[in-house]
Parts: structure tokens; C-alpha cells; sequence
């Protein structure tokens, strides 16, 4: 198959000879792979077609996500989970389009293998609107935060252990019982009862969620997750320590090789020993935190 060139971008020449500027893609995967991946397919279609129409057809949960990208619309399925099958015409339905509005509609995207051009070259960015800062005034932030993402909600998705143990944070936030801890996610499990927890898993959206770890937070704790993925590569200047853990080290935006577009990002990533999650210690994240 290399000896036939990357299929994105001879799918993209033979557009651009045809002036076919209208692409659908359909994403039901993770999170985290809008910025890894999918920031750099918009690249690389408005390479070939600078005033290309770009539509990505998704779930719920995602939607804000892609709203950061740069000159791209969003179509919502309301029905539409992960790991729940269904026809690209049935959800193309459900979002009030028609596939027959578009020059080009893919259903399966292989970023890992379209895009590994940008590896050590080029830096995502989501786009910060300005007025998304006032969305933490809702919730009773106190001062000098600090953000946790204790459960990547990845499980059954790869072959390893992403999350650091249910133990482990329970200690490090006995540690410091003066400050508050600000746990997110979608679902409240695990179970966390320490008094100086505000746990807002499953209480926010994407939007309230990076708000608050912006405007709020002099620390961020997270597992390899879509949401370290997001947070990082947030485009706008903010001062925030981001220390993230880590099994696999060829993952995630350790594999992307670029720095954060935020020039106040201060990212420290541990790896557990023998690629064991639960191998990084308390101490190393305790001295860590500010």
C-alpha cells in the first residue's frame, strides 16, 4: 500500500482536478483524537482545496469539541454513541442533512495512518472564544483550584490501564485536606467522599470544563485522555502547571512532539515504570503540584 501514496491525499488531487469542495466525515471515536488528528485532516483537505466545505457528522458530547476547529460545521446525531453501530443515512437523518449535499462523504477516517505527516511538525489549535471565561461563574470554584480527570473512560477501548488507582488519589488528596479538589469527567464513578472534593463529573460540558481549569485552576492532574489532549492544546495564553500520567508514552500528545500553542503551559508528563500506570508515585505528583 505505500507504493500507492497516502489514500487521503490522492482522494484529495482527484477532488481538487474536479473542483469537489463539499466533504462530509463521520466521527464516532474519541475525543481526544480531534486534536491529535482531526485538526490536521482539516490541514491537509484545504492544502489541495483552500475554500473546501467541511462537515463532520457526530455525536452530542463531541459537538463543542469541533466547534474549536478552525472552518469546520457540525451535524449532530442526538442518537449516536460510541460503540453503538448504526447507518451514516440514519444519522445523517437524525442531524437534518442529506448526504446528497456533499461531493465526497466518509465514514471510516484512519488519521493514524493519513496523518502521520504532522508528527513533530505541526501544533493543533483550538480556537478559545473569549466569552466562554465567564462560564465558570456558575460553580463554586475557591481559589487555587486543582483540576483532576482521576478517570480516562477508556476502558474496553485499549489493551492497557490508563488510570492511575482509586488509592493512589485517595492519598494524594488527603495531602493537601487545605485545598479543593476539582474532579471532572462524564460519570461519577469512582466514588470519592473526601470533604475538600467538588466533583463535577458529569455536570459540565466541554466548554465550562476547560473554562474553569482555565480561569480557575493553578494545577491539572489527567491521565493520557481525550480531555489532557484538549486541554493542551487549547490556543490562548493562560499560566497552568498540567501534569499528566502515563502507561504508554508513544501515545497521545506525547506522540504528536509539539509543544502546546499556550506559551503558559507548563506540562510535566510521569511515566510509570515498566509502562505501569499505577507505578508512578504519590510523592512525584505531590512535589509537583503549586
Amino acid at each position: 500500500m505505500r507504493l500507492l501514496g497516502n489514500p487521503l491525499d490522492r482522494l484529495l488531487k482527484r477532488a481538487a482536478k474536479k473542483n469537489e469542495k463539499r466533504f462530509l466525515f463521520l466521527w464516532n471515536r474519541g475525543l481526544g483524537d480531534i486534536p491529535l488528528g482531526l485538526y490536521a485532516l482539516g490541514e491537509r483537505v484545504r492544502k489541495y482545496l483552500p475554500d473546501a466545505k467541511i462537515t463532520y457528522l457526530t455525536r452530542p458530547d463531541l459537538a463543542d469539541c469541533f466547534r474549536m476547529l478552525p472552518k469546520v460545521h457540525v451535524a449532530i446525531a442526538p442518537s449516536m454513541q460510541r460503540g453503538k453501530a448504526k447507518s451514516i443515512e440514519e444519522w445523517a437523518i437524525e442531524a437534518g442533512i442529506s448526504l446528497n449535499d456533499f461531493d465526497h462523504v466518509l465514514e471510516k477516517i484512519d488519521p493514524t495512518r493519513w496523518l502521520s505527516w504532522q508528527l513533530g511538525k505541526l501544533i493543533p489549535k483550538l480556537i478559545w472564544n473569549p466569552k466562554w471565561n465567564a462560564l465558570v461563574e456558575k460553580f463554586p470554584i475557591q481559589e487555587n483550584a486543582i483540576g483532576v480527570h482521576v478517570q480516562s473512560e477508556t476502558k474496553g477501548f485499549y489493551g492497557y490501564t490508563k488510570d492511575w488507582p482509586q488509592t493512589c488519589w485517595e492519598e494524594l488528596f488527603a495531602r493537601f485536606p487545605e485545598r479543593q479538589f476539582v474532579l471532572f469527567g462524564m460519570k461519577k464513578e469512582p466514588i470519592y467522599a473526601a470533604k475538600n472534593i467538588l466533583d463535577l463529573r458529569g455536570e459540565t460540558n466541554l466548554h465550562e470544563m476547560l473554562s474553569i481549569m482555565k480561569n480557575c485552576c493553578r494545577t491539572v492532574i489527567a491521565p493520557d485522555s481525550g480531555i489532557l489532549s484538549t486541554l493542551y492544546y487549547v490556543d490562548a495564553p493562560f499560566t497552568l502547571r498540567l501534569i499528566s500520567l502515563w502507561a504508554d508514552p508513544r501515545q497521545g500528545v506525547l506522540r504528536q512532539k509539539v509543544a502546546s500553542p499556550n506559551p503558559g503551559l507548563d506540562h510535566i508528563p510521569l511515566i510509570g515504570k515498566d509502562e505501569n500506570v499505577a507505578n508512578i508515585k504519590i510523592d512525584d505528583i505531590a512535589q509537583l503540584i503549586t
